[in-house]
């Protein structure tokens, strides 16, 4: 009867032990970690936080590679300019020496030649304009030089007269240049009379010789 009386209590341990299984088993176990205090990172150096805030917020660069490029850009245009300057010099050189290289040229191949006049006249004679045509292109090649026109006479006569009949040759000279475009500014006159003969003889050649314009190149 004792037995019997006591089972249901049995029942009831049995039943609140397995209750109690059921709810270990849900449980999750947490392991145990030690706590570690978190290491914390120095503070910068004053340099370094010099150097962070220059890479934070650096100078205006856009602005000093503009002035750079700008200045650049100037020195490249100067260097240009004189470049440029030297070569039209060069040029310029050039010109003016290949200039006076053909103004020797023409004084060589040109040459400023006498004229000569009948007796006791002093018009120029047919056969000696073409040598007054050579000496007026002569004149225009060198533009740096004047003329002086002597005019000069044989020895018949007396020397006022042949002085001023040699004045009267010189004249008609410079008269024939201008008309072939030469400028009277150019040309200078003078009469030697008979005082620069050419032949000292006493003939008809020797007084045709003497019957003469010369032209002498006046720097």
């Amino acid at each position: 009867m004792i037995k019997y009386a006591c089972l249901p209590l049995l029942i009831l341990v049995l039943g609140l032990c397995l209750s109690c299984a059921k709810k270990f088993a849900r449980t999750e176990v947490i392991p145990y970690t030690p706590y570690k205090e978190e290491a914390k990172t120095p503070p910068p150096k004053a340099e370094d936080k010099v150097e962070i805030k220059s890479e934070a917020a650096p100078p205006d660069k856009t602005a000093e590679l503009d002035r750079q490029k700008k200045i650049k850009e100037e020195t490249l245009r100067e260097e240009a300019m004189r470049e440029k300057e030297r070569r039209e010099k060069a040029l310029r050189e050039e010109a003016a020496r290949k200039a006076a290289l053909a103004r020797d040229e023409a004084q060589k191949k040109l040459a400023l030649e006498s004229i000569y006049f009948e007796y006791d006249q002093w018009l120029i004679r047919e056969d000696q304009k073409e040598t007054m045509g050579k000496n007026a292109e002569w004149l225009k090649a060198t533009p740096n030089f004047k003329v002086r026109i002597e005019g000069n006479c044989d020895e018949r006569g007396t020397a006022e007269y042949n002085l001023a009949l040699g004045q009267k040759r010189a004249d008609a000279a410079k008269v024939f240049l201008e008309g072939m475009g030469i400028s009277g500014n150019r040309i200078q006159t003078i009469s030697y009379g008979f005082e620069r003969s050419l032949d000292p003889g006493h003939d008809e050649t020797a007084w045709a010789k003497n019957r003469r314009v010369d032209f002498v190149p006046v720097r």
